[in-house]
């Protein structure tokens, strides 16, 4: 039980209590985890890869207002803030540090008038189609990182274009932030867990589950020999014709341009995003 976990909702506070726990443990890490709350599983396995080379943890619950390109969505959002303290307070790892920060706090002035991107990236995969997204991430992740001055943050890779380019701002900025992955969780069914997933009806979420099981009939088809693109992608857009497709393909797993249809798949990142309903899910796997 977590119940010395301590919240902190105010961002000078935050900052006087990383300040004081650097200098009183000069040998210990602090692993961070920032999420938008409405926790599920694939959140809890970060904080689990946290532990294991941090000693102190801290997870920051904020739905940032700068990433949604949608005015619904971010409405639409699944909130539940009790829900979630109660989960993190029941866990077995140890939890220091719940940092939930108020937007206006965070953007005292509106919005930010810094704006942080990587056109050759963020323009690509969810950047089409979610105008200012990624300039929403980056800009919220660098300030945490401000903030909390963590030794170490989790990504999962479900969001892989968002773990490569908070990857990139750190590495170009010099931040001294170690940023690691973590794998993709998926339900018992194959879905790639998302707090999203909570807006599907049932019926919703049985359409859904050709997005994984596309995936991972691209990878099966992969590992036995059939290499060739376009032939990988024939199967993505077969499998998944009769859903709304954002988008779906082959991409460079570093730069995220899409492979010609002439390439070899190996190395790719298969990406997928759809709408089933008004809901987008998003998916990847790679080809190794």
């Amino acid at each position: 039980m977590n119940l010395s976990m301590k919240i902190i909702k105010n961002i000078t506070e935050m900052q006087n209590w990383s300040r004081h726990y650097r200098c009183e443990n000069p040998d210990q890490k602090i692993g961070f985890i920032p999420t938008m709350g409405f926790l599920h599983e694939g959140h809890l396995s970060l904080i689990k890869q946290a532990v294991e080379s941090c000693q102190c943890i801290v997870v920051s619950i904020f739905v940032n207002p700068f990433q949604f390109n949608n005015p619904d969505d971010l409405k639409n959002y699944p909130r539940n803030l009790e829900r979630d303290i109660l989960l993190l307070n029941g866990l077995d790892q140890k939890i220091d540090i719940l940092f939930i920060p108020d937007s206006d706090d965070v953007y005292k002035n509106g919005r930010p008038e810094l704006i942080m991107d990587y056109p050759d990236i963020t323009n690509k995969l969810c950047g089409k189609t979610r105008a200012g997204h990624f300039n929403g991430v980056l800009t919220i992740v660098h300030n945490l990182f401000m903030w909390i001055k963590p030794h170490v943050a989790i990504f999962g890779l479900k969001d892989y274009q968002q773990y490569l380019l908070i990857k990139k701002m750190t590495n170009d900025l010099h931040l001294d932030v170690e940023i690691k992955a973590g794998q993709l969780i998926r339900e018992n069914d194959g879905l790639a867990m998302s707090s999203r997933n909570s807006r599907l009806s049932s019926e919703e979420k049985n359409r859904a589950l050709i997005i994984s099981q596309t995936l991972f009939k691209v990878k099966n088809e992969f590992e036995s020999g059939n290499n060739k693109v376009l032939h990988l992608k024939n199967i993505l857009q077969n499998n998944l014709s009769h859903l709304e497709i954002d988008y779906a393909s082959l991409y460079h797993s570093e730069t995220l341009e899409e492979l010609n249809e002439q390439d070899n798949a190996s190395g790719a990142l298969v990406a997928v995003a759809v709408y089933i309903g008004k809901v987008r899910l998003i998916d990847n796997i790679l080809l190794n």
